[in-house]
């Protein structure tokens, strides 16, 4: 077990949930309410069991550096998380939680929510005492406390803590009951998707020897394993990856028996193989909107296979705050960057990147959601406006110059990287032709394939950077404690360590509150105030696409943060 030190920044929101928190334990006393997340043990808790059959060819843009979901970060982590590792529960399409490991998702009516009179509260998972191991060994409760303990080091370089954090401990009740005691309220205590379990008999001599080092070694690639419905087979380093089916998986064996996962980075030449009937499936981030759309016009309308898309990520430039080398210090005026804003024609990016499958974006809010509306009217909004941004820039004392390049008093040019990942980098391109047009020098700098697990080097982008992250307001990047540092090898997503108290406190108090009112009005406070400064530059809602042949049955999509098409792997089949 691992003590989390408390945040000075939580009090305020702490205060307020404790109030709350004290009102539900006096209401103790009446009829049971109801959760506010329904209770699920429909989908797979009531799946037919078969003899999985026929192989599936999957392609994915990059190979993963790990495939544990708190250890790997490399782009596409979220389809290899499902494939080979089971979570205590998932969430459908419609956003339903159901139980996975857990045989029931715990709450105050069945008595495994407990919400305390001091604000803390406690949750108790159920597991199903036929979970295994890919080695056959059955999954316990001390899996957990052990795979909590090691998130919570901070000798260990985790990717994600986003979950963990809230806690104070984990605990076996007994081997089939895990007890998560919560330092203060959150929101998602009964729905953990996070806190995937480690195979404590594998992995604990390794871990109590030399924290430092426990995430490196073939126990997270080759050798590695898992609770998922699939197992590593084999690994051939730089092509394929061939998983076979988990026969004692605990919902039963999939469908499929084999999945052949070929790392594909090129998307035109992915596009070319899925099209030549080499692969059966892939999806975003490896295939992207304008590939989507060349197959959809010549291979989904003759009936070889079908197109899905959606939305719920964010592309956006983000700023650097900190003193890195070749910092350009003028993106931490609010001024500059309202005018860098200004300058930029979004929906005209959408447009070029997408095929008009998409549309400009002003917030971390997608359209669909029920609170667009009110964050849509509280915030700023910095329309195409080349005018306005020119003005902008003459009031923050830029002058254009006889060469027509902006500069400061002292004859500095305005000098701005545009930093990129090589998937699209015409998007920089795109942003940095429209700042060239008002004299700022703009260059673009894609990120070499050789270096996108370069954690650090990736998060000293010198002045913007075009990022990409799901729309959820309980996974909002842009707090204090999630800008990367050296004691976690650079792994967490506040690359340009935008640092706001206000923020904070907001983001604080949504994810904590059980009050359903407060947490609206905090997520709208939070966009209003990310666009007022403005702390980062929402461009366009980024597509997620599938594309699948006719003869694969069972993708759907994504839903919320819940990252990953494959989280229902274990029902897709083969029709042929």
């Amino acid at each position: 077990m691992f003590a989390r030190p408390r945040r000075p920044w939580v009090k305020g929101a702490f205060r307020q949930a404790l109030v709350t928190a004290a009102v539900l334990a006096a209401l103790s006393c009446a009829p049971a309410s109801s959760p506010p997340l329904a209770e699920s043990e429909s989908g797979s808790s009531a799946r037919q069991v078969g003899t999985p059959r026929g192989k599936l060819t999957i392609a994915w843009a990059r190979e993963p550096d790990n495939l544990s979901p708190n250890f790997g970060g490399s782009a596409g982590g979220g389809e290899f998380r499902w494939v080979f590792n089971s979570f205590l529960t998932y969430r459908d399409m419609q956003g339903l939680p159901h139980p996975m490991i857990a045989r029931q998702i715990p709450t105050r009516d069945n008595g495994d929510w407990v919400i305390n009179p001091d604000g803390t509260m406690v949750t108790v998972y159920r597991l199903r005492e036929n979970a295994r191991w890919h080695d056959g060994t059955p999954l316990t409760a001390q899996d957990f406390a052990f795979a909590y303990t090691v998130y919570m080091d901070p000798l260990v370089a985790v990717h994600d803590r986003e979950q963990e954090r809230w806690m104070s401990r984990v605990e076996s009740l007994d081997d089939h009951a895990v007890r998560v005691v919560w330092s203060e309220p959150y929101i998602f205590a009964n729905t953990l998707g996070g806190l995937p379990p480690l195979p404590r008999h594998r992995l604990e001599d390794k871990y109590r020897a030399n924290p430092a080092t426990f995430n490196s070694g073939e126990e997270w690639t080759s050798a590695y394993v898992g609770t998922g419905p699939f197992r590593v087979e084999r690994w051939e380093a730089g092509s394929m990856l061939l998983a076979r089916a988990h026969l004692e998986w605990f919902l039963g064996p999939p469908r499929i028996d084999s999945v052949e996962i070929r790392f594909i980075g090129d998307p035109s030449a992915l596009l070319a193989n899925l099209l030549a009937g080499e692969v059966d499936y892939t999806s975003s981030p490896a295939i992207r909107g304008t590939e989507a759309v060349v197959a959809r016009d010549r291979w989904a309308t003759r009936g070889e296979g079908y197109l899905k898309t959606w939305a719920k990520r964010l592309k956006f430039l983000e700023f650097q705050y900190r003193d890195v080398p070749n910092w350009q210090r003028a993106v931490t005026d609010p001024r500059i960057r309202q005018a860098f804003l200004h300058a930029i024609d979004r929906q005209g990016l959408a447009d070029a990147m997408t095929d008009g499958l998409s549309q400009s974006a002003d917030a971390w809010v997608l359209p669909s959601e029920a609170i667009f509306s009110d964050v849509d009217r509280a915030i700023t909004k910095y329309p195409f406006d080349p005018r306005r941004a020119t003005s902008i820039l003459q009031e923050a004392g830029w002058r254009t110059q006889p060469a027509g390049l902006l500069a400061d008093a002292a004859g500095q040019t305005l000098d701005v990287e545009v930093n990129s990942g090589s998937s699209e980098p015409h998007i920089a391109t795109i942003v940095a032709d429209n700042w060239r047009g008002l004299g700022i020098n703009a260059n673009v700098y894609v990120l070499p394939v050789a270096r996108q697990n370069d954690r650090e080097f990736r998060a000293s982008f010198p002045a913007t950077h075009v990022g990409e992250r799901t729309i959820t307001f309980q996974g909002l990047h842009l707090v204090s404690s999630l800008i990367p540092t050296r004691e976690t090898s650079f792994r967490e997503p506040n690359r340009g360590g935008f640092s706001d108290p206000e923020v904070d406190r907001l983001h604080n108090l949504f994810v904590t509150s059980v009050d359903e009112p407060v947490r609206r009005n905090a997520a709208v406070a939070i966009n209003k105030r990310l666009s007022e400064i403005p702390a980062y530059g929402p461009l366009y809602y980024h597509v997620d696409v599938l594309l699948a042949k006719t003869r694969v049955k069972g993708p759907l999509g994504e839903f919320g943060d819940q990252t990953g098409v494959t989280w229902n792997i274990f029902e897709w089949e083969i029709a042929d």
